[in-house]
């Protein structure tokens, strides 16, 4: 334990029933890309505690960058507290855990990149890109080393170490009179980031969207790539979440072992993958990671749970409380979310259809019943199993929850954004407009 936290909960203790510090630092480089030059640049170094506390079933909170307004803290915390109704559900997690290193979350070639190697990797994706015959339009490179540690009244000291890294880039190149765009990114917790294939990709993407075409409007398959289909399986997600269960907001609440997707679908969240972007020794309470069947062969056996949505249903924490940094109370959240489908197929399977690389207006989708209308961006048409020929200004529309009825994999390398790893998903029937 720091010993500066220890002196906090030394003084904290005695005045309320329990307690939980969490402390942050991180240390950042950034470089952001505007057009064809670097814009940005900078380095930050930001250490900050968010103090918790419980004290006659009431929860207070507050945070501070400042070690010296401690005490100030501590009693703004309490204050707080004083503010908010009593509940019989809040707690705080026990000590006497065991926790097991993740391999693959810190990578010591990213201690020491400075804002000059920052630069220069930014200024490489610029090259490549302008090489490759697009414009860069936005981007960038950027760094991270986090050190965490979380400790409470009942005995919890858990602390980790992680690094990160992340470069994106956003194309351009003219199309007669107007211009076709693309972008691609990458993360990772290691230095491996590759920045050539970065950028290649999205000019590729942009090249290939050159020369659009209208599309026929009918009902179809639809390849969705990695980023449109978690922009679209938000909503899907959120169904799972004991919050959204127990305020009523999830179309799951009252499925529990009943079938609520295809029977080839498996939904597993796993804190503890090596080398995943999610994952951590604990969660933000200092919880064990683990890992959690949600979906089996299409039936639902579990949502997830913090301490607090666990103890209104009366059920054991599924280690998936999250937080904003030490600025927020913990939430819930997923770690890494495998997608697993037993059925696989081949584009080259497909007569007719589109592949849409990316939507427009997934936020826009209902999150209750699931339905959603959104923008095809980068789409092309599926004829006789070729993708070929890009489509100019294209919709589709359908239910998610109807998707996921039907849903199988597209052979093809998974990926993991935010939370989700995946395949590309072939979705039946959904409705094009052309």
């Amino acid at each position: 334990m720091d010993p500066k936290v220890d002196e906090i909960l030394k003084k904290i203790t005695p005045k309320v029933d329990e307690a939980e510090i969490y402390t942050e630092k991180i240390v950042s480089t950034d470089v952001d890309i505007l057009n064809d030059s670097v814009n940005h640049a900078k380095e930050e170094d930001i250490y900050g505690i968010g103090i918790r506390i419980i004290k006659d079933q009431r929860q207070g909170f507050a945070y501070t960058t400042n070690i010296n307004r401690i005490d100030e803290t501590i009693n703004e915390a309490i204050r707080n507290s004083k503010l908010n109704d009593q509940d019989e559900n809040l707690s705080m997690i026990d000590g006497n855990l065991k926790y097991k290193k993740v391999e693959g979350l810190y990578d010591k070639n990213l201690e020491n990149v400075d804002l000059p190697e920052a630069i220069e990797y930014s200024q490489t994706l610029i090259d490549i890109t302008k090489e490759e015959g697009c414009n860069p339009t936005s981007g960038g490179y950027g760094t991270s080393l986090s050190h965490v540690n979380i400790v409470n009244s009942n005995g919890v000291d858990v602390e980790e170490i992680q690094t990160g890294c992340g470069a994106s880039i956003s194309v351009n190149v003219e199309d007669n009179d107007l211009v076709s765009s693309a972008y691609y990114y990458d993360v990772s917790h290691t230095k491996d980031l590759n920045l050539d294939e970065i950028a290649k990709k999205a000019t590729k993407l942009a090249l290939d969207s050159r020369g659009a075409k209208p599309t026929t409007s009918r009902d179809s398959k639809v390849v969705l790539n990695h980023t449109a289909a978690v922009s679209l399986l938000s909503t899907f997600l959120s169904a799972l979440n004991s919050e959204n269960k127990q305020r009523g907001r999830s179309v799951f609440k009252d499925k529990l072992d009943e079938q609520v997707t295809s029977e080839g679908f498996t939904l597993i969240d796993d804190g503890h993958i090596p080398k995943a972007l999610r994952s951590s020794i604990s969660d933000a309470e200092g919880t064990p990671t683990q890992k959690t069947t949600l979906i089996e062969d299409g039936i639902l056996k579990n949502f997830i749970y913090n301490t607090y949505r666990a103890n209104i249903d009366d059920v054991k924490t599924t280690a998936n409380a999250v937080r904003g940094g030490y600025t927020s109370v913990p939430s819930v959240g997923f770690t890494n979310l495998e997608f697993k489908f037993k059925d696989e197929y081949e584009i080259s399977e497909i007569d007719d259809g589109i592949f849409v690389d990316s939507v427009m207006g997934a936020h826009t989708a209902n999150p209750i019943t699931g339905d959603f209308s959104v923008e095809v961006m980068n789409g092309f048409e599926i004829q006789n199993g070729c993708i070929e020929n890009p489509i100019k200004k294209a919709m589709i529309s359908g239910n998610i929850f109807d998707i996921m009825n039907t849903a199988c994999a597209i052979k093809s390398d998974t990926r993991q954004l935010g939370s989700c790893i995946l395949p590309q998903i072939l979705a039946e029937n959904l409705r094009i407009t052309g």
